[in-house]
């Protein structure tokens, strides 16, 4: 399991659900290596087209990190569905592991209500709030083939692309010397 690049078209597509009955592999399997991946690159989420699968599955989480009040909180969901979003939203800066070093500016509904499915097959209902419920927002967005660029606004899109090239050149310069 690796990342896949950000011009991968699996980024841009809409996701099969998960299947109990026939899985892609292994639900238990999948969350295990998902959460890792997330780990290793410094994430609070990933979804499983990130790593080319093409099923409804993601993974958030802080644990790995250390983050003085943080508590470890690793959690996977299975065909996640949101079924309810409040009217507030607010703008807050985004990136995502499948786009290295690009952070944009997007504004998001503040509260959720998401339905999903356990490793098991059991099924969920739960509000989330706050950064909990951004990170899913942007996660379910992966699985049906939207990325966090379609969500930001013209001008924030553009800044956080300059913003990248910037830093790149800069990142150069101190390899070259």
């Amino acid at each position: 399991m690796k990342l896949v690049e950000e011009n991968n078209p699996i980024l841009r597509k809409a996701c099969e659900p998960f299947d109990f009955n026939e899985p892609v592999m292994d639900p238990y399997e999948l969350a295990e290596g998902l959460h890792k991946l997330r780990k290793e690159g410094g994430g609070v989420g990933l979804a499983a087209p990130q790593v080319g699968i093409n099923t409804q599955t993601l993974v958030i989480g802080m644990g790995g990190f250390e983050t003085e009040g943080v508590d470890d909180y690793d959690q996977v969901f299975f065909n996640p569905t949101i079924v309810e979003t409040n009217t507030e939203q607010m703008y807050m800066v985004e990136g995502c592991l499948s786009y290295p070093g690009l952070f944009v500016k997007v504004k998001r509904p503040t509260e959720i209500i998401l339905k999903w499915d356990t490793e098991e097959g059991s099924e969920c209902e739960e509000k989330f709030v706050g950064m909990t419920s951004r990170i899913l927002q942007h996660e379910i967005d992966h699985l049906n083939g939207i990325t966090f660029l379609q969500r930001a606004n013209r001008f924030h899109l553009q800044k956080a692309q300059k913003d990248r090239k910037l830093s790149e050149r800069r990142r150069n310069r101190i390899e070259e010397a």
